[in-house]
């Protein structure tokens, strides 16, 4: 038999820093009954990710299935432990026979937590990758949406994590000597916001905290095509392991690696941001040629099945805008590819170019140009140490110029250590950091340790700094059971510049709508018009439409006025793939291309990649366009398109001319801006010429042009016909 007596225990882990007294969940919106089924861990989480959601600009998570279909949202939301509320009634008030609701196991699993965001807010069907890395938990949550993201998995993915304080963990992590003594600290004069103090001489172990980090990424064509602001650009997000040992909390060096390469005498081609371009281009001249050369197919196959009867003429049409949207797609997915391999691809799996050095290049920066890092910085004798170490080593293996000093963020001084959401936590102060351009100083840093002056390529400000400006910034992470992981985090500046400048006007607008909804959202909440958590009691779709929505990528929510959200309807769900182009203008360029192969003079087609044509250069479109056209250009809803729609017919028309009377070419420089292609009364494409080009086309006997433009948004072709 045995007999258990309670006993005190002498505790002096007195400090933390924690949630505010009296937090109350229910105060966000959360109804009353989850408040009281869920683990707080989970509470924290929801009011984190509607946080996320709101500085995104979404006021309702269901308007996410306007832009992408429900297959295409993920969370990879984790958590060290879990729920410890949830595994002390489980493990402990189970066994001493007191009340515990009947489901507490479902709250101890960490993936609940996800799955409470995905049944109170989003309904998505996408990946779930649930990561458990102890600290180090949201860099490897923000690496695995990373990867969700460039693998085409999904294209918008929540990472982050949560994590809780116990007297269970606080005791054990007090027993491993990890955590600072908060009864030395207070005998040493010390208040609780002295007690954390990385990089000093006097740090003595981390300061434990709880709470959630939760950040919302997605790729840049998402983002900018929904107008949610961008705050900064995951350049690279590693993870790593360290080497042989016995001790799981010993810190390790497993992601140096990040900054291995072979050492060459010169620096690889692929670094060099012109020769870079030079590939896409000639790759795009090769995708052109391609296009080409499917149309010429699909002539020769078109008629193999109308004479093998095959394809009947009803069908014909529609055959046609099938294979012509197949050409667009795969056009543009040969072009994605290419952009691809050209830009955050190239430097993978070329061990003459670390990993590091091909991310900074891919924006045109070097090791010179990250400004900042954030350390894990716990404020732990070894790790503050080893940290050092291991960035120090990178920026002098990497080439970093002397004196060019990178400023040290020791965030944790200020939030303690939250275990599982630290990345995420200091990847906010990060991107604040970015933005504003002060770099804050580590206000405990009284007496920076003696050791790190060994470390020449990282400095340990104590004050804020203002900067006029800074690029990038490197994050790091550690975590207990090998678990290292590094952000490489650049100004989102660098994403926007890249935006022709009638796509960057489009997307401010947008983005401004964001900003006022999530505006007065907030003010709602704060004033209690509305619940900041407003949880969804019904999913976007009926339950007679889920399994169209699942199985028809295509389906897309639309705003209902009635129930005051987004949600498909049996129009949306069945909604049909688009067709690309216009089957009867195909029908002409498989004709006209029939009969240029059959040696008829007088026929022109051309090829043109919207991509590839600059319409920001200003010289080239007014050497080369009318005032008229430019006009017209820049009025339509794309100007891209609309440029290069008029670009590839005034092509056309120059090969249909130049066939039909031999007429020799003025190179390639040659202006042409005298054949002028403008709208008729019902808007189809009708040739002017003027000029020489007039005067050519009299003298070779041309009477009329006729033009046809089909547009597929990856690309246009047209067809001309002189006679």
């Amino acid at each position: 038999m045995n007999l258990l007596v309670v006993i005190a225990l002498r505790f002096d882990r007195l400090v933390a820093g924690q949630i505010p007294t009296g937090w109350d969940a229910a105060r966000y919106g959360i109804p009353k009954d989850i408040v009281e089924q869920v683990d707080p861990v989970s509470l924290f989480n929801i009011v984190s990710t509607v946080e996320a959601f709101i500085s995104a600009g979404i006021t309702d998570p269901y308007e996410f299935y306007k832009y992408v279909h429900v297959s295409e949202i993920g969370n990879a939301t984790g958590s060290g432990v879990g729920g410890q509320l949830a595994q002390r009634g489980l493990f402990r008030d189970r066994l001493l026979d007191k009340p515990v609701q009947k489901d507490i196991l479902q709250e101890s699993f960490i993936n609940t937590m996800p799955a409470w965001i995905n049944m109170l807010l989003l309904s998505s069907s996408g990946p779930i990758k649930t990561p458990v890395n102890a600290c180090a938990t949201s860099a490897v949550s923000i690496e695995l949406a990373c990867e969700s993201l460039l693998t085409g998995k999904a294209k918008i993915m929540i990472a982050g994590a949560t994590e809780d304080i116990t007297e269970e963990s606080s005791y054990e992590f007090a027993n491993m000597k990890a955590t600072s003594n908060a009864v030395d600290e207070l005998e040493h004069g010390r208040t609780p916001a002295e007690m954390s103090r990385p990089t000093t001489t006097t740090r003595n172990g981390f300061m434990e905290s709880h709470g959630a980090g939760n950040h919302v990424l997605m790729s840049a064509a998402t983002a900018i095509e929904i107008g949610c602001p961008i705050y900064g650009i995951v350049a690279l997000s590693s993870t790593a392991t360290d080497k042989e040992g016995r001790s799981v909390p010993a810190p390790g060096a497993g992601i140096l690696t990040t900054a291995r390469e072979s050492s060459n005498k010169r620096a690889s081609p692929l670094l060099n941001f012109n020769y870079r371009a030079r590939q896409i281009k000639a790759r795009r001249a090769q995708i052109k040629a391609w296009v080409e050369s499917e149309y010429s197919m699909l002539r020769e196959e078109l008629e193999e099945l109308k004479a093998s009867g095959e394809l009947s003429a009803d069908e014909e049409e529609s055959w046609i805008e099938e294979r012509t949207t197949f050409i667009h797609r795969e056009a543009k997915r040969q072009e994605k590819e290419a952009l691809s391999t050209y830009n955050h691809q190239f430097f993978k799996s070329d061990p003459s170019i670390a990993p590091l050095r091909g991310a900074l290049a891919v924006y045109g920066l070097t090791i010179d140009d990250i400004n900042v890092a954030s350390f894990h910085g716990t404020s732990t004798k070894a790790n503050d140490k080893n940290e050092s170490r291991v960035l120090n080593s990178q920026l002098k293996h990497l080439g970093r110029t002397k004196g060019n000093a990178l400023l040290a963020i020791t965030q944790k001084y200020l939030t303690g250590h939250p275990k599982g959401p630290a990345a995420s936590w200091m990847a906010n102060g990060m991107i604040q950091c970015l933005l504003s351009g002060v770099v804050p100083g580590n206000r405990n840093a009284d007496n920076v340790d003696v050791i790190m002056k060994d470390f020449e390529y990282i400095v340990y400000p104590s004050r804020s700094i203002q900067t006029d400006g800074l690029k990038a910034g490197l994050l790091k992470s550690f975590g207990f059971g090998q678990a290292g992981g590094e952000i490489l985090i650049i100004h989102p500046d660098y994403v926007l510049a890249s935006l022709e400048e009638s796509q960057y006007a489009e997307y401010k607008a947008k983005n401004a709508q964001r900003y006022a909804k999530a505006y007065r959202y907030l003010h709602d909440s704060l004033t209690g018009v509305a619940d900041f958590v407003q949880v969804k009691n019904e999913p976007p779709y009926s339950a007679e439409l889920e399994s169209s929505v699942y199985l028809n990528p295509s389906a897309r929510t639309e705003y209902s006025k009635e129930k005051k959200s987004w949600h498909f309807t049996n129009k949306s769900a069945s909604r049909a793939t688009p067709t690309i182009g216009d089957a009867a203008v195909t029908k002409d360029i498989l004709s006209s291309l029939a009969e240029q192969q059959a040696g008829k003079k007088g026929v022109g087609v051309d090829v043109e990649l919207t991509n590839a044509f600059n319409i920001e250069n200003s010289t080239f479109i007014e050497r080369n366009f009318t005032a008229t056209e430019i006009e017209y250009c820049n009025s339509r809803p794309d100007p891209q398109a609309s440029f290069t729609g008029r670009w590839s017919a005034k092509e056309a028309v120059f090969k249909a001319i130049s066939s039909y009377g031999n007429i020799a070419s003025d190179g390639a420089g040659a202006p042409l801006n005298e054949i002028e292609i403008k709208s008729n009364q019902v808007g189809a494409p009708e040739v002017v010429l003027s000029g020489k080009a007039k005067d050519a086309a009299a003298k070779a006997g041309v009477k009329s042009v006729n033009v046809s433009i089909s547009h597929s948004g990856a690309y246009s072709v047209a067809v001309a016909l002189a006679q």
